[in-house]
């Protein structure tokens, strides 16, 4: 009796065993290869070492690598590559967004990261952002860069046809950059930037001053719907964003990037 009670309790465990070792890989539909769309936005998705591609970039590229995925990551000047994620042709989607900048495009539930969005000015003003109501007193110009979502009250107040006179929008390649260097240069009164992107071009010669915090605002990353295996991807994303351990490898990439600055 001892040795029929056995058996089949034997194969029991043998099929299983067989099943785990010939079923297909839960995320078997991904292709090896996927490619992203983004911007050039130091230190997020790029940088100016060779050898520093962004933290996002490396983040998002070692946790799809362990999982024998390829990341390529093509960059554009930001509408161009909202407008290539949404087409999906060559592009599956973008590296960073948030829903206002894309919201036709399927969006991971787990953030990537946090950024803190701040508003700067010159050394010598005097005003601070602290509600809604501030901005009716802003100095102008304010600079922002075309298609970026700021969240509200800011992108209520940008969409507002009677302010257009108060804004000066950026649009194209390097745009970080040169919104900083309008406010170097006084051309503008008012500037809207993450923290960290400001922190890395600041240099001895460059100061700017801090005036106040819009929000402190999660980015995801976004696929075009349309792909076959978009919801794998995206239960994958969440899983791996959540993860302990990967949580502490972004704290370590985003101290490696904080000690680098644009000279």
């Amino acid at each position: 009796m001892k040795k029929l009670a056995f058996f089949p309790t034997f194969i029991f465990c043998l099929m299983a065993l067989y099943s785990i070792v010939i079923s297909p890989s839960t995320w078997a539909s991904i292709p090896a290869k996927i490619t992203l769309a983004t911007t050039h936005w130091p230190p997020y998705t790029s940088s100016y070492q060779d050898d520093q591609p962004g933290i996002v970039y490396e983040y998002v590229t070692a946790i799809l690598a362990s999982h024998d995925i390829r990341l390529e990551v093509q960059r554009y000047p930001w509408l161009r590559a909202i407008k290539l994620a949404e087409e999906g042709h060559q592009i599956h989607g973008l590296l960073t967004a948030v829903q206002e900048e894309a919201p036709c495009l399927q969006f991971t539930q787990t953030p990537i990261m946090q950024y803190k969005v701040n508003f700067y000015t010159q050394s010598d003003a005097q005003w601070v952002y602290e509600n809604a109501d501030s901005l009716n007193n802003i100095p102008t110009p304010l600079s922002i860069i075309l298609g970026y979502g700021y969240g509200s009250p800011v992108d209520e107040f940008i969409n507002n046809p009677q302010n257009r006179s108060k804004l000066n929008i950026l649009s194209g390649d390097d745009a970080q950059t040169r919104l900083l260097k309008m406010l170097q240069y006084q051309r503008a009164a008012v500037i809207i930037e993450d923290e960290l992107v400001v922190n890395y071009y600041l240099n001895d010669t460059f100061k700017v001053r801090y005036a106040g915090t819009l929000s402190q605002s999660p980015f995801y990353l976004a696929l075009n719907p349309n792909l076959p295996w978009a919801n794998e991807l995206i239960t994958l994303l969440n899983k791996e964003f959540k993860s302990a351990e990967n949580l502490l490898y972004l704290q370590s990439l985003v101290q490696k990037y904080s000690q680098k600055t644009v000279n």
